[in-house]
């Protein structure tokens, strides 16, 4: 490790020869020396850590030194230098461990030479050795590395990480989902809602999380393996009452994904007479008048191909006819279920009979039944409607 001094040299020498303790002097001759060959800085380095091996500024220095020569230079052509310099953040550790810039210093540079096994030692490592509050720091960086990689690497990383920080799950979450993961993503989603102390630390409601797994569920089906998505739908829409409108959607639109109509139509069906709230109706009720007109544009098409209308088309016509009749009163018994005690929704519930029993297009008896049914509604509103 001789190297060649020069008059300039001399005076730096002297000096580092009296004080080897004292790091100023290393510093100055460092920079005197900063444009000199790369193997005489190193070896000067190497001298200044031999008197100095706990200092952090020089170790720092070092290390940005070596790895500033193998920046940008093909691991494989250089691979003794990179395990020389691998040894130096070693050493540079062994003193050192507490130290966070310089665990994320080795974190990089082993990043850069594609050593996967490494890296995530060296991350487990530094989890090991740093303080819980410096953690944070590591695990940007290993999350970061973990998801580059991938595949049982990146799952592996995630469940340490949300054993330390389960509020941060969403981050599972869309990392499945940027890497079309679907049966992965499906069961970090259920999970989290199975967790019923989670709190997420972006905010998002669990009712938000519930209509990002009906999402899932229904829009990739045909990728999922092993889960009953009607049961788990319902046990959203279960959980929801008063806000499922979303989840009924969704549970309706999977049926029809499947090609079952019959049964999405049973779905659809017993989601507009069972929402709670309006807005709910709404948005049920225009998926559902959605899946009608898209099943009598299914049978149009077919009748095109054969040449003739045929039954089923008839048929479809008149479910979408009737279930654009019906919407008026359907929203109105969500009215009423809203809001039981509310005078203007039963009057207006009353107005929708009288509208039908003025209806000169029906038959006289369909306009005496409608009469029947706004005095029985008057009689229900008597019975509903608090006097106070």
């Amino acid at each position: 490790m001789d190297i060649d001094i020069s008059e300039s040299d001399l005076a730096f020498e002297e000096e580092v020869l009296r004080n080897p303790f004292k790091l100023k002097g290393w510093l100055r001759y460092l920079d005197h020396k900063r444009d000199a060959p790369v193997r005489t800085v190193s070896v000067i380095y190497e001298r200044a850590l031999r008197s100095l091996p706990g200092s952090y500024k020089l170790w720092h220095m070092y290390l940005g030194h070596r790895t500033g020569q193998l920046r940008g230079k093909n691991p494989l052509q250089f691979s003794d230098e990179v395990r020389k310099t691998e040894l130096c953040f070693e050493r540079a550790l062994l003193l050192l461990h507490k130290m966070p810039e310089l665990w994320l210093k080795y974190i990089r540079f082993l990043r850069v030479q594609a050593d996967v096994t490494r890296t995530r030692r060296v991350c487990d490592r530094a989890l090991r050795a740093l303080p819980v509050t410096q953690h944070a720091r590591v695990w940007r960086m290993y999350l970061r590395f973990a998801e580059h990689v991938g595949g049982h690497t990146a799952h592996h990383v995630y469940a340490r990480y949300l054993r330390a920080w389960p509020e941060e799950s969403e981050r599972l979450v869309d990392y499945c989902e940027s890497h079309e993961e679907w049966n992965a993503m499906t069961l970090a989603l259920v999970k989290v809602l199975d967790n019923t102390g989670f709190r997420s630390s972006r905010g998002t409601t669990e009712y938000g999380l519930w209509v990002r797994l009906a999402h899932v569920l229904r829009v990739h089906a045909r990728d999922l393996q092993g889960w009953d998505v009607e049961r788990v739908m319902r046990d959203g829409i279960g959980r929801f009452a008063d806000q499922a409108g979303a989840l009924w959607a969704a549970l309706g639109e999977w049926h029809a994904g499947q090609g079952d109509v019959e049964r999405a139509r049973d779905v659809y069906e017993e989601a507009v007479t069972s929402v709670r709230t309006v807005r709910d109706f709404a948005l049920v009720f225009d998926a559902y008048a959605e899946f009608e007109q898209a099943t009598v544009a299914a049978e149009l098409e077919h009748d095109v191909e054969r040449g003739r209308t045929g039954v089923r088309t008839a048929l479809r016509l008149v479910q979408l006819e009737r279930l654009l009749e019906r919407r008026a009163f359907l929203a109105s018994d969500v009215e009423l279920r809203e809001i039981p005690h509310s005078v203007r929704a039963w009057l207006r519930r009353a107005g929708l009979w009288r509208a039908r029993a003025d209806d000169s297009a029906l038959t006289d008896k369909q306009r005496t039944k409608a009469l029947d049914m706004e005095r029985e509604t008057f009689a229900q509103a008597v019975a509903a409607i608090d006097p106070r």
